[in-house]
């Protein structure tokens, strides 16, 4: 078990999580913003720099060395959205003192390194330039990896096609083609931006004195003001039509992704679209698996995922090219079976007992637990429990949510006709 204890430093959150599950600590700092894409780019860029070098370690070397000892303490930062914003987490994980005999005040220090961290980037100036060049040239590979591969490529695509006009087209990690027009003077503002005018949370995982680790967490960073951003999913926008695209590519598995747009009005309906996600397609024991992959052999993989929060569904599948038709058809079969009632209730129970245990698993570890307990953060007040929730799906609004899911986007990607003979 664990306790929960919410406060404020220097009237920025700050929410401690007080159990004796693990031998480490863990440290986390949540900046939330809107998703727009005149600043996805720049933050991520931005926030790949900051864990590599700080006010004193002047080299990702000298603060690895740092850290190494430490006993190993991990310094790492990762991009994220939820509902309509974009949010950078900044984690440091390191062993807690009380399993070691030599006397170091490792919260102490690491909260310094942090603090430190978040301070680098308004120092940044044209020696800073060949480090900036550096770590521009490393994303946009990392961005190119990302688009050369096929599956991701094609995803990206429908999600293109399906968002047009929505900033929800702008994924967490970026936009390739923004990388090069990005200036260290942008950086700057960014980060002053970040600093200023995010809402941020501290959150830590693990078995701490809670006054001490308070005073540690108040060297990280201060604020004349508290910073609240209100958090919203996208509204709901009915499908008119289906929207259609293909490419062609020399490739020999066609990639077929399907965009869905669900109307959710509750906490309840927002759960039950997470089960008929993963009965529909999001587990090996999925229909689309059993049915479309095993039993018709109309795909070689095939599944689900599910934005629970903004109400969109997405199905991905490799198949072949004279197949992408009668999988299209075949999926939306599938589905049609929900909207009719034409499932197991003991299937469905499997599916929820399921999701807990996968729950459990996820709060064994520190960086999970946050994760819950930041989502918690997220909703309002008088918003059911989790467990709560997931009780209250049953049949009936499996039914009524499966009939509110509706096809938006179709986007195929398939070898091009000279090269159907050859098999490439």
């Amino acid at each position: 078990m664990y306790n929960i204890t919410k406060n404020e430093v220097n009237h920025i959150p700050a929410v401690i999580i007080n159990t004796d599950k693990f031998k480490t600590i863990t440290i986390q700092l949540h900046f939330r913003s809107r998703l727009e894409r005149a600043r996805v780019t720049k933050r991520n860029l931005l926030s790949r720099m900051m864990v590599k070098r700080t006010m004193r370690h002047q080299s990702e070397a000298e603060l690895l060395n740092h850290l190494a000892h430490y006993y190993g303490a991990h310094l790492t930062t990762n991009v994220g959205r939820k509902g309509q914003d974009h949010i950078v987490t900044f984690s440091m994980e390191f062993v807690n003192d009380k399993f070691i005999r030599e006397d170091l005040d490792i919260p102490h220090e690491m909260c310094r390194v942090l603090k430190d961290m978040l301070r680098a980037p308004f120092n940044y100036d044209e020696e800073t330039r060949v480090f900036f060049e550096r770590e521009k040239r490393l994303y946009k590979n990392r961005l190119k990896s990302m688009k050369d591969n096929r599956a991701q490529s094609s995803f990206q695509a429908m999600v293109d096609t399906m968002f047009v006009d929505e900033d929800y087209k702008y994924l967490s990690h970026g936009v390739l083609e923004d990388v090069d027009g990005i200036t260290l003077q942008d950086l700057k503002e960014e980060h002053a931006e970040m600093m200023a005018g995010d809402d941020l949370v501290i959150m830590t995982a693990g078995s701490v004195e809670e006054s001490a680790m308070l005073d540690n967490l108040s060297l990280i960073h201060e604020r004349e003001q508290a910073k609240e951003v209100d958090h919203q999913p996208y509204a709901y926008r009915a499908v008119t039509e289906v929207k259609r695209a293909s490419d062609t590519q020399k490739i020999e598995q066609a990639k077929l992704n399907m965009g869905f747009r669900a109307e959710l009005d509750s906490p309840e309906s927002h759960m039950a679209f997470n089960v008929l996600n993963q009965m529909f397609g999001g587990t090996a024991s999925s229909y689309l698996f059993r049915n479309i992959r095993e039993k018709e052999s109309l795909a070689y993989q095939i599944s689900s995922q599910v934005d629970m929060r903004n109400g969109y569904m997405f199905v991905m599948g490799g198949v072949d090219a004279e197949n992408v038709e009668k999988a299209e058809a075949g999926i939306l079969e599938e589905l049609d079976r929900f909207r009719k009632g034409d499932f197991e209730d003991a299937f469905m129970d499997e599916i929820k007992g399921m999701m807990r245990v996968n729950r459990k698993e996820v709060m064994d570890k520190p960086k999970g637990l946050i994760a819950l307990e930041y989502n918690h953060l997220l909703k309002k007040p008088d918003t059911p429990s989790w467990e709560v929730k997931l009780e209250r799906v049953d049949r009936e609004l499996i039914i009524e949510i499966s009939n509110r899911v509706h096809l938006d986007t179709v986007y195929v990607l398939t070898r091009r006709d000279e090269d159907a003979d050859t098999g490439v």
